[in-house]
Order: C-alpha cells, then sequence, then structure tokens
C-alpha cells in the first residue's frame, strides 16, 4: 500500500523496507566517504557478493536538504540493496542541494561529477558499470531526469520519483532514449505534476511535458488515462514493446514514496524477475 511518510522524513531518504540476507559493508566509511574532485560520496556493498563477481548497483540521489551520509545510513535503502544483491552509491549534493539547470543552486558542474563518481566507483571497487541504475526523491528525481538528458549512456536505467525538468525545459536530449520509470502523486502539492513557480523566480517544470521531450515519439497520456485506485500504483507503458521500457506511474497521494516503487523500476529497467503484482495496477 502507499506508504504516507512525511515531506521532512522522505527528504533525508526512502526508508525502503524489507528483511535483508546479510550486513552490508561501508566501502566509503567517515564524514567524507570517498573523495573525488568537486565532493564526495558513499558505497555500500552487500556482505553476500560472490569474490570476483562485478555488482550492480543503485545510485540514490537524495533530497533537498539531504546528504549522502542520510542515504547511505538509511535501514531501508541499505536493506533493498542487500536484498537485491547490489551495491548502493550515495553521491552528495553540495550545499544539500543538485546544481541542475533551473535549479536555485550553482555550486558545481554535476553531470562532471557524477561523471568522476561512477569512473572512481569503476576504479576502486567490483561494480560493473553497464549495470547501473539511477534512482532519486523530490529534488533528487530532477537530477535523475537531467542525468537521463544529458547522460543516458552511462546509466541502465533511471527511477526519478516526484522530481521533473525544471523550467526553462531542455528543448532536446541525448540519445539513446534511455528506459526510465517515473513514479508521481496526483495529490502532490511539493513538486505538482504540473509543476509550481518558486521563489527567486525559479519554476518546477510540467511531468508530461518532460516526457514528451525526453521521448518525442512516446504516447502522450494525461492523468484521466490512468485507472488509479486508493491503494494502487497504476502505471502507463509510453513504448511500443521491444523498446526501451519507458512508464509514468501514478498515485492518489502527495510527496511520498514506497518501498514497491524503486524495486518495481529495477526489476522493469534493469532485468530480473517480474515486480510483485500486490497493489499494483498496470494498464496497456
Amino acid at each position: 500500500m502507499i506508504s504516507r511518510w512525511p515531506f521532512w522524513l522522505a527528504l533525508s531518504g526512502i526508508l525502503l523496507a524489507g528483511a535483508g540476507r546479510a550486513a552490508p559493508v561501508e566501502a566509503c566509511p567517515g564524514d567524507q566517504g570517498c573523495q573525488v574532485e568537486g565532493g564526495h560520496y558513499r558505497l555500500i556493498l552487500p556482505d553476500s557478493a560472490p569474490p570476483g563477481v562485478p555488482l550492480a548497483a543503485l545510485m540514490f540521489f537524495h533530497g533537498w536538504q539531504g546528504s549522502a551520509e542520510e542515504t547511505a545510513a538509511d535501514p531501508g535503502l541499505r536493506a533493498l540493496a542487500t536484498r537485491l544483491g547490489i551495491a548502493l552509491i550515495a553521491p552528495d549534493g553540495t550545499g544539500r542541494t543538485w546544481s541542475f539547470p533551473g535549479a536555485p543552486g550553482r555550486h558545481r558542474d554535476e553531470f562532471a561529477f557524477v561523471g568522476r563518481v561512477l569512473d572512481d566507483v569503476a576504479a576502486r571497487f567490483p561494480v560493473d558499470p553497464r549495470r547501473i541504475m539511477a534512482s532519486g526523491f523530490s529534488q533528487g528525481g530532477s537530477m535523475v531526469w537531467y542525468l537521463a538528458c544529458r547522460m543516458p549512456e552511462r546509466f541502465r536505467g533511471f527511477a526519478p520519483v516526484a522530481g521533473a525538468f525544471w523550467e526553462p525545459l531542455p528543448t532536446s536530449c541525448a540519445g539513446p532514449r534511455p528506459a526510465l520509470v517515473h513514479t508521481h502523486g496526483t495529490a502532490d502539492a511539493t513538486v505538482p505534476l504540473a509543476g509550481r513557480a518558486l521563489r527567486g523566480g525559479y519554476r518546477q517544470g510540467d511531468v508530461f511535458r518532460s516526457l514528451a521531450i525526453l521521448a518525442p515519439q512516446a504516447r502522450a497520456v494525461t492523468v484521466t488515462d490512468f485507472a488509479i485506485a486508493s491503494d494502487a500504483l497504476a502505471c502507463l507503458p509510453l513504448t511500443a514493446a521491444g523498446s526501451a521500457p519507458l512508464e509514468l506511474c501514478l498515485h492518489p497521494g502527495g510527496h511520498v514514496a514506497d518501498p514497491a516503487w524503486i524495486e518495481r523500476a529495477w526489476r522493469l529497467t534493469m532485468g530480473g524477475e517480474g515486480p510483485r503484482a500486490d497493489h499494483l495496477s498496470v494498464k496497456r
């Protein structure tokens, strides 16, 4: 069922509940974690990983006022990574924010920073650079959208939650069009589906317009196309079978997240067994 976490809790990390198989390992411990030019990141490895076998990984981008330390310490994210047998990469936003186009932050080139983190992870740890999914919540979800647009070749899949492009929207995105599953609440007043104006002249972007920019040939939909139940996530595939998955999933809640959503996106974009059917409505 849809979780009802308060906004302040969701900012600092999504609690993805689930029984882990073994205790995770802190590969970048300490307050500063692993340093690269422009910042740092944290990395959690599953203790049960077979030696010599490269791991898939989830790179999770925290929300506004969050941090890599909070992401790495989140028991739910650690449990999810352990359950899937993957690494958890937690990049840190300078000033507890992300400096993507249109955002108030102007701290660094985020795309160069993420590229350096990915290169450092691949050079130092048993992580397969071809099997990394980017996910994030709220402002971190917006950061994931920009990575899908600017750096689609560096990730195998994208799973943003409650965050899209900001104004001015990109005019186009780099190819190839990536696999992406976006999840959003129809009652989200913090980051509405249609976006909203913020102080200082900044404006969050529209989710449907964001999808049209990322995938111009994708099926156009509106909220009325979704069969949204009170306890279900309703998902619509927007591209034909055989192409990279592209889905929009809506729920009737606000600025919240559910533990099943990222795992579902992982299984859809990264391969493996299908998503659990409980509390899920996929309309085709």
